[in-house]
């Protein structure tokens, strides 16, 4: 089953997700190919490939929601380098036994 994606009138945003999600699938016309050969007859391999395309463009139309990235807090670096400042001195306790 061959779809011309610039038929369908997506957003640009939703175009290029479709191109990344699509892959190989796409072709430099802009056309996406679909293969559907799981079942015995030609209309359940048809409506297989429709549902597949159908599956492909909802999940481009769904927009990744934006990273913010975050620091610690400064009570939150405190908190690290006392742990670790104690387990460094557990650490420090294991030494050599000496016998005087």
């Amino acid at each position: 089953m061959r779809c011309d994606v610039f038929r369908l009138g997506l957003a640009p945003d939703v175009y290029q997700r479709l191109k990344s999600l699509a892959g190989s699938r796409m072709t430099g016309a802009g056309e996406i190919v679909i293969t559907a050969r799981s079942y015995r007859t030609q209309e359940a391999n048809r409506e297989d490939a429709r549902a597949r395309l159908a599956e492909l463009v909802d999940k481009a139309h769904i927009r990744q929601a934006k990273r913010r990235p975050t620091r610690p807090s400064r009570a939150a670096k405190a908190k690290r380098v006392d742990s670790k400042k104690q387990r460094g001195s557990v650490k420090q306790g294991r030494g050599k036994v000496t016998l005087d």
